[in-house]
């Protein structure tokens, strides 16, 4: 009986000394684990999703690439990136066509109030937005406007698109276009030159949009922010904290009984 207790004892005292060991490791991962749970359980509150996320290596390892496509109108103010049109960094038009050009025009919007607007032209819209960037209308093929737009003039507050079939020109109002044929070739709104630092904001913010605080939170706390090998590890941290579980609970029962 002896040697069989001296064994328990040396077991005993050897299950204590890893599962302090074991437990100073695991508190690691049991803070962070609830933190970002708490974080998650809060992401409408904190706003996780709505904020996006300009580290490059994170943007690299999720494998979101630059746009293809990055030109500037209104001395930089309005930015297109691929499909998308911005307006000092506020996301304008998400369009589902190619992104032709973009103006500004003077408007009358009442009968002695003549303002500023931005004419954006893609292949098959015009918009039209004010200068604080509020939509004022969308007019597409139902209202009129020609269809494949390929290039955009703006003349006091007449607008001439070109199209595969021929010029047209509209009224002020947008209501009626005008098959024309010019003496002279419009001229055509075309992207103005920036400085590389400009171009490569416009792209990380184009980037930035695609991943937030929230997409790196949740796949940090599952570990499948690091794939395959993330998911495994925090499978074998989450094997390591039920083993300090059952083995904890044991050293009580047996402290427990030994105090009987």
């Amino acid at each position: 009986m002896k040697p069989s207790k001296s064994l328990h004892n040396r077991l005993i005292r050897h299950l204590r000394e890893w599962h302090r060991k074991l437990g100073i490791i695991a508190a690691f991962f049991i803070i962070f684990l609830s933190i970002s749970g708490v974080a998650l359980n809060h992401t409408t509150t904190l706003s996780l999703a709505h904020k996006p996320i300009r580290n490059l290596w994170l943007l690299d390892h999720y494998g979101i690439a630059p746009p293809n496509d990055i030109r500037f109108y209104q001395q930089g103010s309005l930015q297109v990136t691929n499909n998308l049109v911005w307006l000092d960094g506020k996301l304008l038009i998400e369009s589902s066509a190619d992104i032709i050009s973009a103006g500004v025009m003077s408007a009358k919007v009442s009968s002695n109030t003549i303002v500023d607007v931005f004419v954006i032209a893609s292949q098959t819209h015009l918009y039209i937005y004010n200068v604080q960037g509020e939509l004022l209308d969308q007019l597409g093929v139902e209202t009129g406007i020609p269809e494949g737009i390929e290039a955009l003039s703006i003349d006091n507050d007449l607008v001439i698109v070109k199209t595969s079939s021929g010029y047209y020109q509209s009224d002020s109002d947008f209501f009626y276009w005008q098959a024309i044929s010019p003496l002279m070739e419009p001229l055509w709104i075309t992207a103005q030159s920036v400085s590389l630092q400009k171009q490569q904001q416009a792209a990380l913010a184009y980037r930035a949009q695609f991943l937030t605080l929230e997409r790196i939170v949740l796949d940090a706390h599952s570990g499948r922010i690091l794939g395959l090998v993330g998911v495994l590890f925090m499978d074998a941290v989450a094997i390591l904290l039920i083993l300090l579980s059952l083995s904890g609970l044991y050293i009580w029962i047996r402290y427990a009984r030994s105090k009987r």
